[in-house]
């Protein structure tokens, strides 16, 4: 409806044309970031069905979280809000009655919606945000955690905001007309200049990824993977600086493209990171091609989503999407191709939010069974007070004095007990009867060294509350696994 509107009032009244680029460049930025919104709303959703404990590897409060119902209404809401400030954008063309306000507004409003201070409108998700983003900003001055590196990667697939953000402040700072663009420009904003701003802006979330690295190796000393990992994010900066002097000398070599040095800079810098890239994720993010997968060909001995199908096609997906932008070179040299030039950037941006939300999927559950198997994401509750048995469900310990008459021939009825509830996979199973025996193992340790003045009516009830609170384990989606003598590592 929103093109069709545009290509009908392209023509204002007083006969000036639809300023569909400048349009183009301001508002294609907030889409991006409603359409991100949703994307992470959509793998929340299938992380919480699938059993990925998001909340636990993202460290958020479990009783007082976003839900990805909740999340999905902010992202429709501020999609459905863009479209309502584009239609606008395009009214007001007709009428000449200053459209250019309509992009300022919008993303004045998406500022205050974030920012506000009020406590409404999710005010403690709003802080942890803005708390987390700000330490991805501030890097390598702060530690660096899951959640960090998880959004320092997000905006890397947004690094096209970046891109514009140099646009939209030497439009807004200089077109003062407010109705048409005009051919006034500062001194950021034309000639190298403009391409060096615009490169600054968008190397910074791959500066922010590398120095997060640097960081991890000065905490860890471990040269790999952190500086590895560093490496894949510098490669980042030479494409950007090769690519914007690439388009900086196009006039220069517009009767000879095919002498431009800096097309092949820029080529040979691309295959090279995109190929790093793509051997990061496959292999280190998403933990694929494990030589211990077995039967799983090409992936790993443990998958956690219900068909082996989506694994594949997100490898295939993968392939594809980190090598799209050899598109430009067909650009490059079709010059009736090159007015879309910014039209296609745009989609290119829609397919890389796109590629970051099938990202997110694997790189979760792989880093879900990391932490199951090496008991290494673990909330740090003293053993003493509470013992988290399962999402939302606790025993509380309280007057134990101490422990006593718990023989072989309970603990392995009490065992059994707890794992008898609800549907469960046999590997869910398993993992769960590893966790109970270490903590029957324990419990009976603390129960001999106590057996000096026993009181088995305490140990009578303590035996009794266990048992009652473990018909509810397993019908929780997902399991926070307790090790108290654990200390907490960091993932790579």
């Amino acid at each position: 409806m929103v093109f069709i509107l545009g290509n009908t009032l392209h023509v204002s009244q007083s006969g000036k044309p639809l300023a569909w680029r400048p349009a183009l460049h301001l508002y294609r930025s907030s889409f991006l970031i409603a359409l991100h919104i949703t994307f992470v709303a959509i793998n929340i959703y299938g992380w919480s069905h699938s059993g990925v404990n998001h909340v636990l590897i993202f460290e958020i409060d479990p009783r007082n979280h976003l839900t990805y119902q909740r999340l999905l209404e902010i992202g429709t809401f501020l999609l459905v809000l863009w479209f309502v400030s584009f239609t606008a954008f395009i009214i007001s063309s007709y009428h000449d009655a200053q459209p250019f306000a309509q992009p300022l507004i919008f993303v004045i409003f998406l500022i205050i919606l974030l920012i506000n201070p009020i406590r409404i409108f999710y005010y403690k998700s709003r802080i942890w945000f803005l708390k987390n983003i700000g330490r991805v900003f501030l890097a390598p001055f702060y530690h660096v955690d899951f959640t960090g590196f998880w959004l320092g990667d997000q905006l890397i697939s947004l690094d096209l905001i970046f891109f514009d953000l140099q646009y939209f402040i030497c439009f807004y700072t200089y077109d003062v007309h407010w109705i048409q663009p005009t051919d006034k420009q500062g001194v950021f904003c034309s000639g190298w200049s403009q391409f060096f701003l615009q490169t600054v802006f968008i190397v910074l979330p791959s500066w922010f990824r590398f120095a997060q690295c640097i960081r991890r190796y000065r905490d860890t000393k471990a040269k790999f993977p952190h500086l590895a990992n560093a490496g894949k994010y510098a490669s980042g900066f030479l494409v950007a600086i090769t690519n914007a002097v690439r388009r900086a000398t196009i006039l220069e070599y517009q009767q000879q493209r095919t002498s431009n040095p800096f097309l092949y800079l820029w080529f040979i810098s691309s295959l090279i990171g995109s190929t790093y890239k793509l051997i990061w994720d496959l292999k280190m993010d998403y933990g694929f091609f494990d030589k211990n997968a077995g039967k799983n060909k090409f992936l790993r001995d443990q998958i956690i989503y219900s068909s082996k199908a989506y694994y594949y096609a997100a490898i295939i997906e993968n392939i594809l999407f980190r090598f799209i932008w050899i598109i430009n070179i067909f650009i490059y040299f079709n010059t009736s191709a090159a007015e879309y030039a910014d039209i296609i950037g745009f989609v290119f941006g829609i397919i890389e939010a796109f590629r970051r939300f099938i990202w997110n999927y694997f790189r979760l559950e792989n880093e879900h069974l990391n932490n199951c198997g090496e008991f290494r994401a673990v909330r740090d509750i003293p053993i003493q007070t509470t013992v988290t048995v399962a999402s939302g469900y606790s025993t509380r310990l309280e007057s134990i004095g101490s422990l006593s008459n718990l023989g072989d021939e309970q603990d392995a009825k009490r065992r059994q007990s707890m794992i008898r509830g609800g549907t469960m996979t046999a590997m869910e199973r398993s993992r769960t009867l590893t966790i109970l025996n270490e903590a029957f193992d324990n419990e009976t340790s603390v129960s001999k060294s106590l057996t000096t003045g026993t009181n088995s009516n305490q140990a009578q009830n303590v035996s009794n509350n266990l048992e009652s609170s473990s018909n509810t384990i397993s019908s929780s989606n997902s399991l926070v696994l307790v090790n108290p003598y654990y200390t907490r590592t960091q993932p790579t």
